[in-house]
């Protein structure tokens, strides 16, 4: 009995945390859309599983002057979007430590991954994919369970 409670009440919380992920996302996509209608938009994140993850959004005009930033931070899928001052009238090639000293560290790693983007998507290349930090587990997991290197046996026809 006590199984299945445990079940329940994991399948509940599996279902209600996908809902408010699903919220977060529209309300990240809203706050994405209205910048994206002003021009473009460069993005950094840093994703973590303990500390806040924190999220960046710099709306650039034609010159790569930031006219609009926000930022989502948290822990938790109740993190909203919120506005980022400062940084107005900037080129985000541009910044220097000096220009980012009054925000904490893991909003200037967003930064600078969003600088890092911008840079990457002006000379033509590609974004890589941060892994999540629960694939980061899983691969680490896998990778204690799978030696490199040794060849997988199989039946030879």
């Amino acid at each position: 009995m006590f199984f299945i409670m445990l079940l329940i009440i994991l399948a509940v919380g599996f279902v209600v945390q996908y809902i408010f992920g699903f919220v977060q996302i529209k309300h990240f996509t809203k706050h994405y859309t209205e910048l994206r209608e002003k021009g473009r938009v460069a993005i950094g994140r840093r994703p973590t599983i303990i500390r806040s993850g924190t999220l960046v959004l710099f709306q650039l005009n034609n010159k790569n002057e930031i006219e609009e930033s926000r930022y989502m931070q948290g822990v938790t899928v109740f993190s909203r979007i919120k506005h980022l001052k400062g940084l107005e009238g900037k080129k985000i090639n541009k910044l220097g430590e000096e220009d980012l000293a009054n925000y904490n560290k893991l909003l200037q790693g967003a930064i600078h991954n969003a600088q890092h983007t911008f840079r990457v998507v002006q000379a033509g290349g590609e974004i890589e994919q941060i892994p999540s930090p629960m694939m980061k587990v899983v691969k680490k997991v896998n990778s204690m369970f799978t030696k490199k290197g040794v060849k997988k046996h199989g039946l030879h026809s």
